[in-house]
């Protein structure tokens, strides 16, 4: 039987987003020291629904995912304090430290909440410190977008094209309110004009 071609891509993209993971770890000094102490031990992200929330048939077909979910993602903390991307669950048979696992909401929602600065809800398990350490990243660690834009196309064009995000995202957040007070049953309130 001939395997979905995304299969074959999904290593290059859990590269790529370690890659983008370390780059955000290595921009803060911090972040990396707090991790160090912690090498060797195995992080894992799993993922589940959001009461009442199920995936649809078709991207589940589509990306042959797990009951329309994505595969549980496995890294280890190197020396350095940054992460190593491992495609089997456990290596060598060392079982996780510490297991991250994200409620996903309606993709819609997800996204609007990413919009916000909202991020989903995470359940943490494993050992007490490393889990300290996860959640002080997952509360202080932010990946500086504008720096890096700035640095590759230059101070002036990063400034507009931040402006112009800001002015739909602004667009959007009112569009999403308005919808969000037309829905039956929603009430809105008077302007006291």
């Amino acid at each position: 039987m001939l395997k979905n071609p995304l299969t074959y891509a999904a290593p290059w993209a859990f590269d790529r987003l370690t890659l983008a993971l370390n780059h955000v770890l290595s921009s803060e000094p911090v972040a990396c020291a707090k991790l160090k102490p912690h090498s060797g031990q195995r992080l894992s992200v799993q993922w589940v629904p959001a009461p009442g929330v199920r995936p649809p048939e078709w991207v589940g077909r589509l990306l042959s995912l797990r009951d329309g979910l994505p595969p549980a993602l496995n890294w280890s903390v190197t020396p350095a304090g940054l992460l190593e991307w491992h495609d089997q669950p456990h290596p060598d048979g060392i079982a996780p430290s510490l297991t991250l696992t994200v409620t996903l909401d309606h993709p819609w929602q997800m996204a609007w909440q990413a919009m916000r600065g909202q991020r989903p809800d995470v359940k943490i398990e494993g050992d007490a410190q490393m889990a300290e350490v996860a959640a002080w990243l997952m509360k202080n660690l932010r990946w500086d977008l504008e720096d890096d834009l700035a640095r590759a196309l230059g101070a002036a064009p990063t400034e507009l094209l931040r402006r112009t995000a800001e002015s739909a995202r602004e667009a959007l957040g009112r569009g999403w309110d308005n919808l969000q007070s037309r829905r039956p049953g929603a009430t809105t309130g008077s302007t006291g004009r």
